[in-house]
């Protein structure tokens, strides 16, 4: 069996590809009466400060605290927020330094996990989909709503459908992959993302010059485990 810790759209979306039974695991107790084999914490937060540390941090750590105690594999989807985007291409041994409290929380929730052993930790780059609560979410909309989206040219990003990224997660626990994987998408402006995105959607883009970010990350080690990213040039998958 497989644990998720939520309900949300990447766990209904991991359910599609993983080869077990998958169950909600809601409380740290909840594990030791499960057993389960893989423990994937899916439940994050990102509204305020409480809520973050208590669902990235405390409940992420004790829920791997009793699963590590039952020989279970804590499999934790961490965030490309846990750098500032001062230099991007970010590989697994980059030094982190979270951007906002979002960045902070998940490096604890890592620390925390990686602390235990037995743990595989995924920095996921921007993931997105129609409805994916992140920072593609809101250019999607106004392109809906407004047919039109101003977007920062001078912002990069590796954005990974939430349906790609899922896959890739079914993958690396097959390959019984351990340690610190990034998972995202080819690195890519946000003009040029908007651009792609406008295709399907319709809508206009307007370029903008913007502060300087990149939070791209280096997915060689992905690579070299056998598993590749679809190409940038292809039609966005949602």
């Amino acid at each position: 069996m497989i644990a998720v810790t939520d309900e949300g759209e990447l766990a209904r979306n991991l359910a599609l590809y993983l080869d077990d039974e998958v169950s909600i695991i809601d409380t740290p107790k909840r594990v030791i009466e499960l057993k389960p084999r893989v423990v994937i914490h899916t439940l994050e937060a990102k509204d305020n400060k409480s809520t973050m540390w208590n669902n990235n941090v405390w409940f992420a750590i004790n829920v791997a605290r009793n699963a590590n105690k039952l020989g279970a594999l804590n499999v934790y989807i961490s965030s490309y927020l846990i750098f500032d985007g001062k230099n991007g291409y970010y590989s697994e041994s980059s030094t982190p330094s979270p951007i906002n409290y979002f960045g902070m929380t998940k490096l604890a929730g890592e620390t925390g996990i990686a602390s235990l052993g037995n743990y595989l930790i995924v920095r996921a780059g921007a993931i997105y989909s129609m409805t994916y609560d992140g920072i593609i979410r809101p250019f999607i909309r106004s392109l809906l709503k407004r047919h039109k989206a101003n977007c920062n040219d001078d912002f990069f990003l590796s954005p990974i459908s939430v349906k790609e990224f899922s896959e890739i997660i079914s993958k690396l626990i097959k390959l019984d992959a351990r340690g610190i994987v990034n998972v995202g998408g080819k690195r890519i402006s946000f003009t040029d993302l908007c651009y792609k995105l406008s295709e399907i959607l319709g809508g206009s883009v307007v370029p903008v010059k913007g502060k300087y970010y990149d939070f791209s990350i280096d997915t060689w080690l992905l690579e070299n485990l056998g598993i590749s990213i679809r190409d940038r040039q292809e039609p966005l998958l949602f």
